[in-house]
């Protein structure tokens, strides 16, 4: 289903505040307004927009996006110094990372499985019973 640009708009915008937290990333107030008054903004304030959004002008327009994850600025400054340790010729930090990153998400995993096997040996339990 299609949805308009400003539905499509207010609902991304949702992730990363409001639709006028957007403001602080650049976009100008009077292109906000204007979406939210179900107007159509110029191409490269779409793009603009889009751009901030995380989707692309398509994906904003038509409202066909899968879910892609948004991040919050203390989020995205450590996603960014993870990237640049990842793509420099500093092998040791790149191990370390690597490691550390694994070991992290194992033990998530690990205690995800825990509840799982827990929960299907309840019904298990259930059914039998």
């Amino acid at each position: 289903m299609i949805k308009s640009l400003k539905d499509n708009f207010i609902e991304l915008s949702k992730k990363i505040g409001k639709p006028y937290s957007l403001e602080s990333k650049g976009i100008k107030r009077s292109i906000i307004q204007s979406i939210l008054k179900g107007s159509m903004p110029k191409t490269n304030e779409a793009y603009e927009v889009a751009k901030v959004l995380g989707v692309t002008m398509e994906e904003l327009l038509t409202g066909n996006y899968e879910e892609k994850k948004i991040y919050t600025p203390e989020q995205q400054k450590y996603i960014d110094k993870l990237i640049d340790i990842l793509n420099s010729n500093e092998e040791d930090k790149k191990i370390t990372i690597t490691t550390m990153l694994d070991n992290l998400k194992r033990d998530t995993w690990n205690n995800d499985s825990k509840k799982s096997t827990h929960h299907d040996q309840h019904i298990k339990k259930q059914k039998a019973g």
